[in-house]
């Protein structure tokens, strides 16, 4: 088999050698964007399959299969993840299923007859290659089997230390490109601490100007102490609004959590935006200057009267 890329890292071309074949089969890929948008095979240059997407996303919603001037349109349905979990045509019925293990694996899959085209596309980003069984993930090739990638992240060490990781949570997580992960969010998570009557895992705080002060703002609109939350600790969420300083906060395992690192929540963007260093005396000033800051005020922020 052979592989041809184009200048942005994106397959453009797969050729495939079987035994007892002569010629081999060449598969062309076009792309809109850094989205798959639709595939050919030379052995049947009249049948071309395009690739549609939710909007914003890349969950596939549709897939339309034309050969001439005639066209079938089918409807994917899929799981919290975006991987397809059957097809349907026009009328509803369903013209492919499919079985995964949870990192992803094809256990069963069943088609219809006709299709000529088999139903590739798995992990949001991902296209399954029959031939090796890996998974196509624009940068980087996936293993099912292992839940890890074939190559080190592109970034080396400084996408963390598992270079070769995948997501902390396939049924939540997704790495459409294979270079980092999309949505450090852990709403629905099963990570997220249990919550019970009068206790709050999610909440919103304005940005105290340390992670401290966040996080006792954050217990305190929880119901929860810092002693009930042992193995936990507070995820801040990229929803920072300099306007009113509010941001949303998880209370997430802490294990998931680290094993995002590095990742960019409301820290860095009120890093950003500011231009301090979140934790430091002026992050703490910018917070008490707009009127966020709440506990007790550091001495070196109080006016002293005494004359």
């Amino acid at each position: 088999m052979e592989y041809r890329y184009d200048p942005l890292g994106r397959r453009t071309h797969k050729i495939l050698w079987r035994y007892g074949e002569k010629d081999p089969e060449t598969i062309r890929f076009d792309w809109q964007g850094l989205q798959l948008a639709g595939e050919q095979s030379a052995r049947e240059p009249d049948h071309y399959v395009q690739y549609v997407y939710t909007e914003g996303s890349y969950e596939p919603l549709a897939r339309v299969d034309s050969v001439f001037d005639d066209c079938e349109i089918y409807w994917y349905h899929t799981e919290l993840n975006g991987l397809p979990e059957r097809v349907t045509d026009a009328d509803g019925q369903t013209v492919w299923r499919g079985q995964f293990s949870t990192w992803g694996k094809t256990e069963r899959e069943l088609s219809v007859p006709q299709w000529q085209v088999p139903q590739n596309l798995r992990f949001q980003g991902q296209y399954l290659d029959r031939e090796s069984g890996l998974h196509y993930n624009l940068f980087r090739y996936y293993d099912p089997v292992a839940g890890r990638y074939t190559q080190m992240d592109p970034i080396g060490l400084l996408g963390g230390i598992n270079t070769y990781g995948y997501v902390p949570d396939p049924l939540t997580w997704i790495d459409p490109l294979g270079l980092a992960l999309q949505g450090v969010d852990f709403s629905g998570s099963p990570d997220l601490f249990p919550k019970s009557p009068g206790k709050k895992n999610i909440v919103e705080i304005t940005m105290q100007g340390s992670r401290d002060r966040d996080f006792t703002e954050a217990y305190k609109q929880a119901g929860i102490t810092k002693a009930e939350a042992h193995g936990y600790t507070w995820h801040h969420v990229d929803d920072f609004d300099p306007s009113t300083g509010k941001t949303t906060m998880q209370l997430v395992k802490t294990s998931a959590h680290e094993a995002t690192f590095p990742h960019k929540g409301s820290v860095s963007q009120f890093e950003k935006h500011f231009g301090v260093k979140y934790g430091s005396q002026e992050a703490i000033i910018v917070s008490h200057s707009k009127g966020w800051l709440r506990g007790r005020i550091p001495k070196s922020l109080r006016v002293s009267c005494r004359l």
